[in-house]
């Protein structure tokens, strides 16, 4: 889930007097409460990131859920009348949060991989005090990458995470052996 490790990153990174806690439930299994501004983790495994932890947190925080499977919304819990905000990433099923959307009435988005546009929108905006120069500079390699890796913005603007993937992608294709795989995927170089 591309967008939603993005947005969880950019939560994770932005400043801390503006958003002082960040916390990250995976299917209500095991949930983590960042205090950005003391940096620490505390992690919680089960219902024990309960109201009395989350309410314990007076400061601006903003809850990321990830729902792993149907069946798994977030927990009464974690819809928070401290004006927290909260970001539910769902996979591509569309019934899996129904019932729980309708209960408290929150709002749908439907976000898939960033296109071209978006990416050259990421490159201006990460160099947006640079010259024209350096934004063009960031776009041709930005777009080298996902030639080969495709538009994840995990993997297309970190050096590392892009060797890494890089090389994961081309394992990958490397062990397709069936000639029926050669009518499907393509080799570049």
């Amino acid at each position: 889930m591309a967008a939603g490790s993005y947005l969880l990153y950019q939560l994770l990174h932005c400043d801390a007097e503006q958003l002082q806690f960040v916390v990250n439930s995976v299917g209500g299994s095991t949930t983590y409460v960042c205090d950005k501004a003391i940096k620490t983790v505390t992690s919680y495994v089960g219902g024990g990131a309960s109201t009395d932890v989350l309410c314990d947190c007076v400061m601006k925080g903003h809850i990321f859920y990830d729902v792993t499977e149907k069946g798994t919304p977030p927990a009464k819990y974690f819809v928070s009348s401290t004006g927290w905000g909260m970001s539910v990433v769902s996979p591509p099923n569309v019934g899996n949060c129904d019932e729980w959307e309708k209960q408290v009435k929150a709002e749908r988005i439907i976000v898939n991989c960033p296109d071209e546009m978006d990416v050259k929108a990421m490159c201006a905006w990460k160099e947006r005090d640079g010259t024209k120069e350096k934004q063009a500079e960031c776009w041709k390699m930005v777009e080298e990458r996902m030639d080969k890796v495709g538009p994840i913005p995990r993997y297309i603007f970190d050096a590392n995470k892009f060797v890494a993937h890089s090389a994961a992608v081309e394992d990958a294709l490397d062990g397709i052996n069936s000639r029926d795989g050669e009518k499907h995927f393509t080799h570049r170089e």
